[in-house]
């Protein structure tokens, strides 16, 4: 997380030079010009945000002063919420508010990081490098300072700017189109009013879970959050059809992603993919907010998926019930991502389990023959090896085969005891 955080910094940093040129080249463009700039007013100003966000102590709003021309510190403030307030007075859009605000919060902590990567030392040009190192005292003050900033951040973008920390970074470093790809069903009206409700529903979940003491949720913390989860329901239903609603669940919920996940090489239809989402929709309403780490909880829930689960296959043809059964081994989920990443057959997949099924089979025949002598078993068990090496080579060809057997011992193991 903190290369990601160093590198969003510097993408903070262009992405608000950038949008603030085109912005307020156009708006100073219809101002008076002033002789007296405020580069000064405004260092003096971030300086005093960087000491309130450090102190954590309330700093009174500098007046904005209204006058016929424009200056850089009418804006300005050592207030954020006041700066926010004072960008959007002077019509400032919103996007170009969050990237203003996130770079100079991002900056700030920067600044705060930056305080525990040197010793405090003087840099003297004959001393070699291990004068600079951190004492191990000065090591674990970063560590602690590093945890909490990595808390504080996040609750600080999203009280200001009602933004989800992961979410933008995911912006940067992954995909900033995501989720209009998923919502693409939706109008853009529905569109952006559904993901203003995400944020703010997430913002008001983050705040109650905020005070929750060792990672567990209090009764009144579990009543608030189960409130906000028939408020949020109550939202969707004004915004979306009983159909959209849906599909949404379907595109965005925990749930559906979990599926996804857990069921590849099964490759469910639409119709199962549905049905499926149904059911464990509602176990998962059921078990919400409840200690999953507690034994009887855990059984709980995981009786009910297997109920939930052998409901499903007496719906499914036996060829789905097999297919269903495979998937859900790991190591076959795993050739089914490497088929699919490495455009290999769709039949790959299969071969290579039953390839080692076979060879499996084989060694163990060996292995309890006991009248065949201990150094005939190690020369067949290395051609076993050897061959079932070269079969799943020219299934899988060389690239997919390299990845692939990084992590299948079971190749290495057909030729030991």
């Amino acid at each position: 997380m903190r290369t990601r955080f160093v590198v969003l910094l510097a993408l903070c940093n262009v992405a608000v030079l950038a949008a603030g040129f085109v912005y307020f080249s156009e708006y100073w463009g219809r101002q008076a010009e002033q002789a007296n700039d405020s580069a000064g007013a405004e260092v003096a100003a971030y300086k005093a945000r960087a000491a309130a966000l450090e102190s954590a102590a309330p700093v009174s709003p500098a007046a904005v002063h209204v006058t016929n021309g424009f200056n850089w510190s009418q804006l300005e403030s050592t207030d954020y919420r006041q700066y926010i307030a004072n960008l959007r007075a002077v019509g400032c859009p919103e996007m170009t508010i969050k990237d203003l605000i996130l770079t100079d919060v991002m900056r700030v902590y920067a600044q705060r990081l930056g305080k525990y990567y040197h010793n405090g030392r003087p840099f003297k040009f004959w001393e070699t490098n291990e004068k600079r190192k951190l004492k191990q005292s000065q090591i674990e003050e970063r560590e602690r300072q590093l945890a909490a900033i990595d808390k504080e951040l996040p609750a600080v973008l999203r009280d200001l700017l009602g933004i989800n920390y992961e979410r933008e970074l995911n912006r940067y470093f992954v995909d900033s189109d995501e989720d209009n790809r998923r919502l693409a069903f939706l109008s853009d009206d529905k569109r952006g009013r559904l993901l203003a409700l995400r944020d703010q529903f997430e913002g008001e979940r983050e705040r109650v879970m905020s005070q929750e003491q060792d990672g567990k949720a209090s009764p009144e913390e579990v009543a608030k959050l189960r409130d906000l989860d028939r408020e949020q329901e109550a939202a969707l239903s004004g915004v979306l059809t009983p159909g959209e609603k849906e599909e949404y669940e379907l595109s965005m919920s925990p749930t559906a992603e979990r599926l996804r996940q857990q069921w590849i090489g099964f490759n469910p239809t639409e119709a199962e993919f549905r049905d499926l989402f149904r059911r464990q929709q509602a176990i998962d309403a059921a078990f919400a907010y409840e200690d999953t780490n507690a034994s009887t909880v855990r059984a709980s829930k995981a009786t009910a998926e297997e109920a939930m689960l052998a409901e499903f296959k007496g719906q499914l043809a036996p060829e789905r019930v097999a297919e269903l059964t495979r998937a859900q081994d790991p190591e076959y989920q795993q050739l089914c991502v490497l088929a699919e990443r490495f455009d290999l057959p769709a039949e790959t997949s299969q071969t290579v389990a039953d390839m080692r099924q076979a060879a499996e089979e084989e060694k163990r025949q060996l292995l309890t023959n006991k009248d065949i002598p201990p150094e005939r078993i190690a020369v067949a068990l290395k051609a076993i090896q050897a061959e079932t090496e070269k079969a799943a080579r020219a299934a899988m060809g060389e690239e997919a085969y390299a990845q692939y057997s990084r992590s299948a011992a079971w190749i290495q193991n057909l030729g030991g005891d």
